[in-house]
């Protein structure tokens, strides 16, 4: 953040620009500055009061992004002790910036404290525009017909790549809700067609806008919450979904599933995080399409690799790149005949426990066959081979 000066002109001036509740107190104090990420755009709000509460924050943020106060989720922010607790979308609006714990750099006998934290929310226009809509979407590509084996020429192919990935991933930013648990490993989460069923519609046809209500609960994947629950006590979570941020914010938030009580996710990827590469079909054809680069993640967190991670999505060809890491569903419709009995989740559930507590490394183990473990036809044990790298196990299989 730029920090501004703390002269007495400018906080008088800021002063009475903010609202009411923002004006200087009379005991006096450090002058807070806010600092909000919001998608790609950061926001500095002008050096604040200690006495400004969040609402009066909010009220402000709604002048530079046109998200109500209500909508807004603010993630990153800390209460200090004995002064209140944080509700499902962030501090209580009641809460003052004084009440705020400093992070990072800040010293409290500083003139100025600097608060930077994460700002979700869809502006009011945007929220019911139905995804078929828009025209910023990445094309969905059926992916059976493509043909990706480890050590063949187009894997290798991709991997020549890895200069321009490498450059790919420096220039990308990632911004930590939760921070990552010692000792865990990592799963990361594709969002439609693996958890859930996103609508607009439906969203649209909801009488109010709490969280759990009964039409928007209807677009999660049966078990969706009890899964998630369940792998964030041996995993760290992320989620990487092929959408836009703004679509992907909406469903998060709408869904309950940043405040959900039983799971957190470390940090969230849009579709700006997607690599693009050039893949061959089987009849011979070329098409680019965009996956999802491990490597983004293991070079910024090397806490994690290819002996700890697992890729969950129901498209392989986002595995292109990670062959060995990829753990393939099947694609959930809510409006198909069988959805009402899905119970994939519940199995995958199963198979991820016993994988993290197996102690072998995941680059041992060929998730291709988590249906057989599942089922007790074999374990985990019988699908492992020694390890030869974490992309030469056998890719999953394509199709639904």
């Amino acid at each position: 953040a730029i920090m501004a000066s703390a002269d007495e002109p400018m906080l008088e001036a800021a002063a009475a620009a903010a609202p009411a509740s923002s004006s200087a107190p009379a005991h006096g104090g450090p002058a807070i500055v806010m600092v909000a990420k919001f998608g790609r755009e950061k926001i500095e709000l002008p050096p604040l009061s200690p006495s400004t509460t969040i609402l009066a924050v909010k009220e402000m943020l709604t002048e530079r992004t046109a998200v109500l106060p209500k909508r807004q989720k603010i993630l990153g922010l800390t209460i200090k002790p004995g002064c209140g607790s944080k509700s499902s979308m962030g501090p209580p609006d009641t809460c003052r910036l004084e009440d705020l714990k400093p992070k990072g750099k800040n010293n409290i006998n500083s003139p100025i404290i600097t608060h930077q934290f994460i700002l979700m929310g869809t502006p009011e226009e945007k929220i019911f525009v139905d995804p078929s809509e828009k025209d910023d979407l990445p094309d969905v590509i059926d992916d059976f017909d493509f043909d990706f084996n480890a050590g063949s020429d187009e894997w290798l192919q991709h991997v020549a790549n890895a200069d321009n990935l490498a450059k790919f991933t420096e220039r990308t930013d990632v911004h930590i809700i939760n921070e990552p648990r010692e000792g865990k490993p990592l799963l990361v989460l594709d969002l439609d067609h693996t958890l859930l069923d996103f609508s607009s519609k439906t969203l649209q046809r909801a009488e109010s806008f709490d969280v759990g209500q009964t039409h928007v609960a209807k677009m999660k994947r049966p078990f969706m919450d009890q899964f998630l629950s369940a792998a964030y006590r041996h995993y760290d979570l992320v989620v990487w979904s092929q959408t836009s941020w703004r679509w992907l914010e909406t469903k998060l938030i709408e869904l309950g599933m940043v405040s959900h009580p039983g799971y957190k996710f470390c940090f969230v990827l849009d579709k700006t995080s997607m690599f693009k590469i050039t893949s061959t079909k089987r009849d011979g054809s070329t098409v680019q399409h965009h996956v999802k680069p491990l490597q983004l993640i293991w070079s910024k967190f090397p806490r994690w690799g290819s002996h700890n991670t697992v890729h969950l999505d129901d498209l392989a060809r986002n595995f292109a790149l990670n062959l060995g890491c990829g753990l393939k569903c099947t694609a959930y419709y809510r409006k198909k005949s069988k959805a009402k009995n899905d119970v994939e989740l519940l199995g995958l559930a199963r198979y991820l426990d016993m994988l993290a507590t197996s102690g072998r490394s995941f680059e041992e183990v060929n998730f291709n066959e988590w249906v057989e473990v599942c089922a007790g036809k074999k374990s985990i044990d019988e699908t492992a081979s020694p390890v030869q790298g974490g992309d030469e196990k056998k890719p999953p299989s394509g199709g639904d």
